[in-house]
């Protein structure tokens, strides 16, 4: 079987295990994650968000996956909430773009796992009523 590039796109909400389903991967493979978290963690790992930077964080994410698989890194992980269709879009054309196979998993919270994102109840209520589901 011939070896493919792997593009793979975590997405659920805050709390969901993303993160730590993304590492996990990493181990297994030594796969890079790319995050919009990432660009509100400073050195030490403290998270700190600043709604008027999420654009730059976005666009951040994006940059450093389309260098990774412009360099042809087998197996890239992109983990971050994607509730809306635009979200995933760019990572669909960037999959196109560099010849990678594209997946989605969806993260459900079922182990009860705590959002630790300084995001509002009200306000991932607000992601779960727009999350939709491609089967």
């Amino acid at each position: 079987m011939e070896p493919t590039k792997t593009l793979l796109a975590l997405r659920g909400i805050p709390g969901s295990g993303k993160t730590s389903l993304a590492k996990a991967i990493s181990i297994t493979n030594g796969a890079p994650i790319f995050s919009i978290d990432s660009y509100f963690e400073n050195e030490t790992g403290e998270y700190n968000f600043d709604y008027q930077k999420n654009h730059l964080a976005y666009k951040e994410c994006e940059s450093k996956t389309k260098e990774a698989l412009e360099l042809g890194v087998p197996f890239v992980i992109v983990d971050n909430t994607f509730t809306l269709k635009w979200e995933l879009e760019p990572y669909i054309r960037l999959a196109n773009e560099f010849e990678y196979l594209f997946f989605v998993v969806t993260v459900e919270n079922r182990h009860g796992g705590k959002n630790i994102h300084q995001i509002s109840e009200e306000q991932i209520e607000k992601m779960k009523a727009k999350y939709r589901v491609v089967l």
